[in-house]
């Protein structure tokens, strides 16, 4: 297996697929940072049923730049198409961000939602690193500072659900709680330079 070219980007273009029973095999324009069992979304094929929220990879060819995974039961013979694979980031879960808000999420619609936060916050946090120059992986966090920063930045989503001009409380005794980090701490730990005035 080679090393993937950096830097890599989530966004990659479908320009050729085909299904049997619904295993899949697409072809990308690039597989840099795909690894088998991470998860991704396809969309814009033309027929509704071909694009997926949510797949995972269950194979990987550098050689032809194809990736497989099966998911309902559409026939496709190969063909030339377009659409986009996305590739998603992987560095904090659920779970990390329950663990800092000291809340656990409801089965059903609210946890759909914090998965959704959890989802925007850590493909923010991998763009955010490379436009600064960083050159990572999107399946491993890479560092324990950048994790952190990740979740701070999900809670600040979370936090803001429903709120006019602050951020929603999860103190049972009903006060208003200040968020505990800033904009600048989270690009600090991310490892990124602070926003700057003017």
């Amino acid at each position: 297996m080679s090393a993937p070219t950096f830097p890599i980007y989530l966004t990659k273009e479908v320009v050729g697929a085909t299904a049997t029973a619904g295993a899949w095999t697409l072809t990308l324009s690039n597989v840099d940072g795909i690894i088998v069992g991470m998860k991704g979304s396809v969309g814009g094929f033309t027929v509704a049923n071909y694009n997926h929220e949510t797949v995972t990879i269950t194979a990987v060819n550098q050689t032809n730049k194809t990736i497989s995974y099966s998911t309902g039961n559409v026939t496709l013979a190969a063909g030339e198409v377009w659409a986009q694979f996305i590739l998603q980031c992987s560095w904090i879960d659920v779970d990390d961000l329950e663990n800092y808000l000291g809340y656990t999420f409801s089965a059903g619609t609210e946890e759909s939602w914090a998965e959704l936060q959890v989802n925007a916050a850590n493909k923010w946090a991998f763009r955010t690193r490379r436009s600064a120059g960083y050159e990572d992986h999107p399946n491993t966090v890479p560092g324990n500072d950048v994790k952190v920063g990740t979740v701070l930045y999900a809670s600040t989503l979370v936090k803001q659900r429903g709120a006019v001009d602050g951020f929603a409380s999860f103190d049972n005794q009903g006060f208003g709680v200040a968020p505990g980090q800033s904009y600048a701490e989270i690009l600090r730990l991310l490892g990124c330079k602070k926003p700057q005035v003017g």
